[in-house]
């Protein structure tokens, strides 16, 4: 089957044919024209150069100023720049979660702590704890900060919150300088969270300060103890030495032993000056014996002569005879019967006198003899008893001198026996106080560690309190816009310097050398 169809026929006007070059050439016209109207004066004036004609070398140094190729590049490039600055800038204010800051403030006192005890006759015992900021190479705030952030407070503040599975997450720290301030600040969705961490935060903080402060003196305590129980053993050691040798010795101090080195030194005085009175007594006795020509044995028998009242009248009747004998010898001759009666008579009292003597002393006969020739002698009954009373003297010094003797070879032979104990007890006396002392020492230290919490770890106190804030900490829209002002002006002044690069090369290299910046 055929179709035809039947197509209208348009009418169309006739195409006049224009000479291109005539019209290229009236086009380039127009385009001078236009350009000579709207030229710039020359210095103002853009030069292209074409993308082709672009070196490394061209890159680094730059081109013209009046370059207008450039623009386009550096239009692209600014656009980039402020997209990459304003789209995270405002990704940030809208997307990012709203979050609530609480802070508090801590400080740590300076000054140190000292104690001292002293211990009657033993010792001082004596602790200090110096200031915090002591040493130059240790600093309490920094240790504090690393404590604020350490797991151990983090997981205690954790725990103490009582929340399955809650992270607060790090503590912002500031340690504010030239000051002993710790600002710490914790962040949350919300305020009310927020000051709950940081109050969790600060108990976890303030417990493990206590955990560790009684970590450090139960462990100082425990190898304080273990010292003084060697202390101990060894005051009890060197007291049962001492005791021992009291009792071997039987002597009890040191003191016992300088006591009898004393006494001695007395008796050795004592018996010098005996010496010397018994030497000037014996000399009197001798005097006195020579004088009556008897000796100081003799001189006490014959004092009782004198002193018996039978001996003396016979000694008185002896003594007439003797007178009247004599009397008579004078007138009458040796055989007259008259001396002859008288020299029996005489010899008759004198052997009763010298029976009588017998009796009384018990001497000889010429003893008797001779002191019967001497007993009409007016002082001698007088020298008889001084003779015996320096004889009674000097045997009374030579008797107390054989006691000091005797008592000073038995303290020689004491302090012979004992100057070994001594010293050896004086030794160990030294040893005991040393002991005791070092020992007493100890158990005082030991006690004042309770007062020493702050040796190691300063004490902390609270300035301000974790706070409740209504408005929010991030997003900072006021920061974020400065910031992304702040970042298109300096890209912007980048893009710029960049651009007069070429100049500013050509004006800093053609400077004089010994010119100044």
């Amino acid at each position: 089957m055929n179709i035809h169809v039947d197509h209208p026929v348009l009418e169309t006007e006739p195409i006049e044919i224009v000479d291109t070059g005539e019209a290229r050439q009236r086009g380039s016209d127009v385009s001078a024209r236009r350009r000579k109207i709207f030229r710039a004066p020359g210095w103002l004036r853009l030069k292209r150069t074409s993308f082709g004609s672009l070196t490394i070398g061209r890159i680094m140094r730059g081109g013209r100023v009046s370059d207008a190729g450039r623009l386009p590049r550096y239009v692209t490039v600014i656009g980039v720049l402020t997209a990459a600055i304003w789209v995270p800038v405002f990704l940030y204010l809208n997307l990012a979660e709203v979050r609530y800051s609480s802070d508090f403030s801590l400080i740590l006192p300076g000054n140190g702590v000292s104690t001292s005890v002293n211990l009657t006759d033993i010792g001082q015992a004596s602790t200090s704890a110096n200031s915090a900021y002591s040493s130059s190479s240790i600093s309490p705030t920094v240790t504090y900060k690393k404590l604020l952030q350490s797991q151990s407070v983090i997981k205690r503040a954790e725990e103490m919150l009582l929340q399955q599975g809650v992270r607060i997450g790090y503590p912002r720290i500031k340690l504010v300088d030239q000051t002993s301030l710790i600002q710490v600040m914790m962040e949350a969705t919300s305020p009310e969270t927020a000051r709950q961490y940081a109050d969790a935060l600060l108990s976890a903080f303030l417990a493990e300060l206590e955990k560790l402060r009684q970590d450090e003196i139960e462990r100082r305590q425990g190898s304080t103890v273990g010292s003084v129980k060697q202390y101990q053993e060894a005051v009890d050691q060197i007291r049962n030495r001492i005791s021992k040798l009291q009792m071997e010795s039987g002597l009890t101090t040191a003191d016992q032993f300088q006591e009898i080195a004393v006494a001695k030194e007395e008796l050795v005085k004592k018996m010098t000056d005996l010496k010397g009175q018994h030497a000037r007594q014996s000399r009197l006795v001798e005097s006195l014996a020579t004088l009556l020509d008897i000796s100081p044995e003799n001189a006490a028998a014959s004092l009782r002569l004198h002193a018996d009242v039978g001996f003396q009248t016979l000694l008185n009747a002896l003594a007439e005879e003797t007178a009247k004998l004599a009397e008579l010898s004078q007138s009458l001759g040796d055989k007259h019967p008259n001396i002859v009666s008288l020299r029996k008579r005489v010899l008759g009292a004198r052997l009763k006198l010298m029976e009588r003597g017998a009796i009384l002393t018990g001497l000889g006969v010429e003893t008797l003899q001779n002191e019967i020739e001497h007993s009409t002698e007016g002082q001698r009954a007088s020298l008889l008893s001084q003779l015996m009373d320096g004889t009674a003297e000097r045997d009374g010094l030579e008797a107390e001198l054989a006691i000091l003797e005797d008592e000073l070879q038995v303290v020689e032979k004491r302090l012979i026996s004992l100057l070994s104990a001594a010293s050896e007890l004086d030794s160990l006396n030294r040893d005991y106080k040393v002991a005791e002392a070092v020992f007493a020492s100890a158990l005082a230290r030991s006690n004042t560690f309770e007062t020493d919490v702050f040796a190691s770890y300063p004490m902390v106190q609270i300035i301000e309190a974790p706070t409740y804030s209504e408005s929010p900490s991030s997003p900072n829209t006021l920061l974020a816009i400065l910031f992304g002002i702040a970042a298109t002006l300096c890209a912007i002044g980048g893009l710029v310097l960049f651009w007069i690069r070429q100049p500013l090369i050509a004006w800093i290299t053609a400077r004089p050398a010994g010119e100044e910046d």
